[in-house]
């Protein structure tokens, strides 16, 4: 799985159509498998289901199915995640299927309601796949859309590892007295990163405040000094300077048998 932003790919993901109707008539799920069949990360679990024909619109066509489920506090909806293939594929003879359309379903196809924290999604592409055609290789895209610049992480104490918010990490925490070092990971760029304590209702800035910076501005060391004595347990406010797309990439190479 590759983590980064990649502002074509989300034009395309922004692009298609999340559409329950006009489905057409879909076919069951043909024999395919996946390799890989399933991936995951700390967030989703994502299963290859299947490809089924289908006709839309009068046009022969077939779409790519997967179960997505949520392992993460995250829930699977549009103000959360988006998901997309990409635009075009082409089968192991160069024959290419381009997609019109997205479809997020809560329902098995009986109408009865999938299990909570699970969905099902598939993308639909025309033409109808060559007879000869044996592989299609697919990319999985998933866009997080729940990233925030300010964070509160509570009840933080003088020796607490590993506090994850946001998927901001504050893996180490130091404190003695009025002086707080913080060893911090985030999936954002995080030069420019302020930290603010809260205490007795009140939001205190450091008088002190250094950093270091790891090369590619994803961690970072850094030491404030407060004009208060930091109490144990605390409250802190982290604020992120800027916030980049992402993007989770899962690559699999889809078998026609």
């Amino acid at each position: 799985m590759k983590l980064r932003g990649q502002s074509i790919i989300v034009m395309i993901i922004l692009s298609l159509v999340l559409s329950g109707c006009n489905q057409g008539n879909v076919s069951k799920a043909s024999k395919s498998t996946a390799t890989p069949s399933q991936f995951e990360n700390q967030h989703l679990s994502v299963t290859y289901e299947g490809h089924s024909n289908a006709v839309v619109d009068n046009e022969n066509g077939f779409y790519l199915s997967f179960q997505i489920d949520q392992l993460g506090p995250y829930p699977i909806d549009d103000k959360h995640f988006s998901f997309a293939l990409q635009k075009t594929i082409e089968d192991n003879l160069g024959n290419e299927y381009e997609s019109i359309k997205t479809e997020v379903l809560t329902t098995k196809d009986n109408g009865e309601p999938l299990p909570e924290k699970t969905i099902y999604f598939r993308q639909y592409f025309k033409p109808e796949l060559k007879e000869d055609s044996r592989y299609l290789p697919v990319m999985f895209f998933a866009k997080p859309l729940y990233y925030k610049k300010t964070l509160l992480f509570e009840n933080l104490e003088h020796n607490t590892e590993n506090d994850i918010v946001n998927d901001l990490n504050i893996a180490r925490v130091e404190a003695d007295k009025k002086k707080l070092t913080l060893y911090i990971e985030d999936v954002h760029n995080i030069q420019g990163l302020e930290a603010t304590l809260i205490h007795s209702e009140e939001e205190i800035y450091p008088i002190f405040a250094s950093t270091e910076t790891s090369q590619f501005n994803h961690s970072v060391v850094a030491h404030y000094e407060f004009a208060v004595d930091i109490p144990d347990p605390f409250t802190l406010k982290i604020k992120r300077h800027r916030l980049q797309d992402q993007l989770w990439e899962f690559p699999l190479t889809i078998t026609l048998n």
